[in-house]
């Protein structure tokens, strides 16, 4: 992706959002989310902002340098594990927290997900727990991870 448009509605896309969405999440106007991303807006005042909501690089949103998303270690995974018997992440060198994970689903908006009733988000855990179990072991790879409970 060659422009800051193209990877706005990139990240945007990925993460589920319509530009409605993402302007009032960013506290902009929903024009000027389209105006970034046909290019009659060449750069944005609001990239920092666009970047966290969207979880993504700023850098890599502004000049399409280095990564777009922190490597997995570099998130914040606190609350996609059980509270019992995790540990709390170490806090990042200065201070700075570190950023919720980057949403997995291109195909499933987190408002879809969080329509669902929680004993549907439990079978769906479930669901894909189970998949990801069964997909490792076809490969030769012992599942780690959390004790049923």
């Amino acid at each position: 992706m060659k422009t800051f448009s193209d990877r706005l509605k990139h990240a945007r896309l990925l993460r589920g959002h319509t530009q409605k969405a993402l302007a009032r999440l960013v506290r902009i106007s929903q024009s000027a989310i389209g105006s970034y991303e046909s290019g009659l807006r060449h750069s944005s005042r609001s990239a920092r902002k666009l970047a966290q909501v969207l979880k993504v690089e700023v850098e890599w949103l502004e000049t399409g340098k280095g990564p777009m998303e922190l490597p997995m270690d570099g998130y914040d995974l606190s609350n996609t594990l059980p509270v019992s018997g995790v540990a709390e992440s170490a806090p990042r060198p200065g201070g700075r927290p570190r950023p919720m994970a980057p949403w997995p689903y291109p195909n499933i908006s987190p408002s879809q997900f969080e329509s669902l009733t929680p004993e549907d988000r439990a079978m769906l855990e479930a669901l894909t727990q189970t998949f990801i179990e069964t997909t490792l072991l076809r490969r030769g790879i012992k599942p780690r991870g959390r004790k049923p409970g």
